[in-house]
């Protein structure tokens, strides 16, 4: 299996692998469709297939699953929950005999009838009905949990939820991660709110027009690309960046991190450490004979949140405010000069101007 990923296909079994009958095909779940290459990340994993995985596989190859576990393990803790205190009863034992608990997963709710039955006690017509009832529901929605369609319906909501959380974090910022309450460096709370300069529109100072690509889709993602452009000079640098690209962010994009190199398109591209490009960019901006402003669209928002909080964590910020005036959102302009339009998306306005 470690070859397998690793593209060598020796070992592999035409019943499983379709690399023996096509070796143009892809990975479904490997990065790009295309095999590992990190050759001590084989290594280590080779020690634990091999030495340690491979005496149990007798165990392992019967692919079970933990969900009959984790749903026994519910329907013990509904009969003996955490806020009434069974541990000093006598009765806990019988709540989790087989007569409970077990018969009313292997057997269904009609177990209850069945004890009174045996003890001699009358069963109970509401009684029956119940566990009849019950027990048409469970067969029910065991039926369905095993169609493709509420399985990929699963999938769906999941990844509604993750969208809701991404767009809750560009609003909120991070409200829960870990470590959060202990975090030396809190990037998303200023002590003090600076004051704001005035720019009059006298005065003549180079335009610079930036642009962001980011980890995430939260105020707190890393900067994974940095472009900035005037009439004559250009700047543009892939960041390594600390967290993990979102699929979310990578499909925008179209920018991933693995293994210590960037891909944008799936072609290797060269990238530095976030210092180091941030001082080249403040080198960038030094070279104005007057400090430049930055522009862009829609970046109060999100890029100028991105921008500072990177600074801010890499302690270079009022450095960088050294070299220029200040930011302008293209997008308010338009809204300023032109209110009541449909749309102020860029494509929008660079389609209609």
């Amino acid at each position: 299996m470690v070859r397998h990923i690793f593209g060598d296909h020796s070992f592999c079994n035409t019943k499983w692998c379709v690399f023996l009958e096509n070796p143009l095909a892809k990975f479904s779940k490997l990065p790009y469709g295309k095999p590992l290459q990190n050759l001590e990340l084989k290594k280590e994993l080779d020690r634990i297939f091999i030495k340690k995985l491979s005496i149990q596989a007798q165990k392992l190859a019967n692919l079970a699953s933990t969900q009959t576990n984790e749903n026994l393990n519910q329907m013990l803790a509904t009969k003996a929950p955490k806020y009434k205190h069974y541990s000093a009863s006598n009765s806990l034992s019988y709540r989790f005999s087989a007569t409970l608990t077990v018969a009313q997963k292997i057997e269904g709710h009609r177990y209850v009838h069945e004890v009174h039955e045996s003890m001699g006690l009358s069963p109970g017509n509401f009684t029956i009905k119940r566990a009849t009832f019950m027990d048409k529901i469970r067969r029910k929605y065991s039926k369905l949990k095993k169609t493709r369609k509420y399985k990929r319906r699963i999938i769906e909501l999941k990844s509604e939820k993750c969208n809701s959380n991404g767009i809750a974090e560009v609003l909120e910022g991070t409200t829960y991660e870990s470590n959060i309450d202990i975090e030396d460096d809190i990037t998303d709370q200023l002590e003090e709110i600076p004051t704001w300069k005035q720019i009059t529109a006298e005065e003549n100072f180079p335009i610079i027009v930036f642009d962001l690509e980011t980890t995430g889709l939260s105020r707190q993602s890393d900067i994974a690309q940095i472009a900035a452009v005037t009439e004559n000079e250009n700047f543009s640098a892939y960041v390594m960046p600390s967290k993990k690209i979102t699929p979310q962010a990578s499909d925008i994009t179209k920018l991933a991190f693995f293994d210590g190199q960037m891909y944008y398109d799936e072609v290797p591209v060269e990238s530095s450490p976030p210092f180091e490009v941030f001082t080249n960019l403040i080198a960038f901006l030094s070279k104005f004979p007057s400090k430049p402003t930055l522009v862009g669209h829609n970046i109060k928002t999100f890029d100028c949140h991105i921008l500072y909080n990177q600074l801010n964590k890499l302690k270079m910020w009022d450095e960088f405010c050294l070299y220029f005036n200040g930011f302008i959102d293209t997008r308010i302009l338009f809204k300023s000069e032109y209110p009541g339009r449909q749309s102020y998306k860029q494509c929008d306005l660079v389609s209609d101007f």
